[in-house]
């Protein structure tokens, strides 16, 4: 068997959702299409590429490694395409769970205005570079100080640490929280693309929570609604992400989140300059960006 377009489309799908149901609903096809699709790419490569579960699929590490190919090489192809048929130069930015927090649809208004042959759309790619790695997005706004060393990145804002509680919560109702208050529960951190670890606690001599794990930031948020943990994330989630049964309260001893604007090394976008200094005004209106001075290049 030759592969073929739709073979890597349905890999790329599979393995962002990790649930052949939501592939099949984003390739509009059926859920029984996008696995024969899968198995006869398994079987043209010789490998499994995905771990399958009664309640999630994993890659297996031959189908990380071609996902990651596929994701690449169909990027380019669309780039290839949109440049032969003259459609506009669409701005790709990758974010993992909350784009810019309340700040999103300014900024996305003020651009797509001003700049209308070159809109940004965000993509949701939950992982830590949010796509940029894989070559599925331009841009990505990350808020891991840590990158891989092909990427560059620029602090454009900072964003206050927030507690998410489920309602009936006893520090629900609080006007803030320490940190020290979150150690008796449990934390819930998004194993892909959370921000939260011990060090947070550990770095003012405060002993950490137990820490539990889930698969995206849906899972995280179910968890806390439950009741069955807490989280500690961004302001910007409770904008971006508010859910029924879910409060945010602000944490008052804790550090705030740099929020970045990353590229890759290699191919940074022309346009990369002026996003960013359009995200740092619309920080900066909320009194919580960086100086020009301090770039924060990484």
């Amino acid at each position: 068997m030759e592969l073929e377009l739709r073979h890597l489309r349905v890999l790329i799908a599979v393995d962002d959702e990790r649930s052949f149901t939501a592939a099949a609903d984003r390739l509009g096809m059926s859920q029984a299409a996008v696995s024969r699709s899968l198995a006869a790419l398994e079987r043209a490569v010789g490998a499994t590429l995905m771990h399958r579960t009664t309640r999630r699929v994993e890659p297996t590490e031959p189908g990380t490694m071609l996902a990651g190919v596929a994701r690449r090489v169909t990027a380019e192809l669309d780039r290839a395409v949109a440049s032969v048929r003259g459609d506009r130069a669409v701005i790709r930015i990758g974010y993992a769970w909350a784009a810019l927090g309340a700040h999103t649809t300014s900024v996305l208004r003020a651009w797509n205005h001003g700049h209308p042959a070159n809109p940004i759309r965000l993509v949701r790619i939950n992982s830590r570079d949010a796509g940029l790695l894989d070559g599925h997005v331009d841009l990505a706004v990350v808020r891991h100080p840590v990158l891989p060393p092909e990427l560059e990145s620029e602090i454009v804002g900072r964003e206050r640490r927030v507690a998410a509680l489920p309602i009936d919560h006893p520090l629900a109702d609080r006007e803030s929280v320490a940190l020290a208050d979150l150690t008796p529960w449990e934390v819930a951190v998004d194993r892909r693309s959370g921000t939260t670890t011990t060090e947070l606690w550990e770095s003012t001599g405060i002993a950490a929570p137990p820490l539990t794990w889930s698969g995206d930031v849906e899972e995280w948020l179910d968890l806390i609604a439950a009741g069955d943990a807490i989280g500690v994330t961004s302001e910007a989630t409770a904008h971006h992400l508010p859910r029924p049964g879910v409060v945010f309260v602000p944490i008052g001893d804790a550090p705030p989140l740099e929020v970045r604007l990353a590229w890759h090394r290699n191919h940074r976008h022309p346009a990369s300059g002026r996003i960013a200094r359009a995200v740092r005004a619309a920080y900066a209106a909320a009194g919580t960006t960086p100086g020009e001075g301090d770039a924060g290049r990484a």
